[in-house]
């Protein structure tokens, strides 16, 4: 992560209607274990996760032409969730948000302690050790989007032996699973 400065303008330039988390510890992907951006979570009132770890964009829009386009079919399911709240037929039911959203296991909390060491080491001008963290911690999750997105970031595909779509033809495809939005009949 390059800082709140570069973020800014990113998110000024989206003009979005809600706050925007800078997360430059990395606790909310450690504790919801999520593996890319986005990675949508439906909490409830109560503060229950009802629906977890969509990797899905409201709006996506192409850098080359600025053209947005609109997930219509992904808004219209959290309107129905704000409409029918618990009844709503998008939520998930607890074991299957537990699944999506899964658990760490202590390859997780090893990886997740040589990426932030890593990134402590490069913030603090030690680039080449920094490196070696990085490639420790995707040694250990290699399917870690987060980590191989933030390493690339801080220094370049070539110290990794792999480009970003190298990678997810070696690795995997970047979100573990798609979205799954039940057919639910219109009324």
């Amino acid at each position: 992560m390059k800082g709140a400065e570069v973020e800014r303008e990113f998110i000024e330039a989206a003009k979005p209607e809600h706050p925007s988390l800078l997360d430059p510890r990395f606790i909310v992907a450690e504790l919801y274990n999520t593996r890319n951006v986005p990675a949508v979570f439906w909490i409830d009132e109560e503060g229950w996760i009802v629906r977890g770890n969509d990797p899905v964009y409201a709006v996506r829009r192409n850098r080359e032409t600025g053209e947005t386009t609109i997930n219509e079919r992904y808004l219209e399911a959290v309107r129905d969730w704000v409409r029918a709240g618990p009844a709503s037929a998008y939520l998930t039911p607890s074991t299957e948000t537990q699944r999506r959203v899964g658990s760490s296991d202590e390859a997780n909390q090893q990886a997740m302690a040589h990426f932030r060491l890593g990134v402590y080491l490069d913030r603090h001008g030690h680039h080449e050790q920094a490196v070696a963290q990085f490639k420790s911690a995707l040694e250990l999750k290699p399917d870690n989007w987060n980590y191989r997105r933030q390493a690339y970031n801080l220094g370049s595909a070539d110290e990794y032996g792999m480009t970003m779509q190298e990678a997810m033809q070696t690795v995997g495809p970047m979100y573990a699973m798609p979205l799954e939005l039940p057919e639910v009949p219109s009324t």
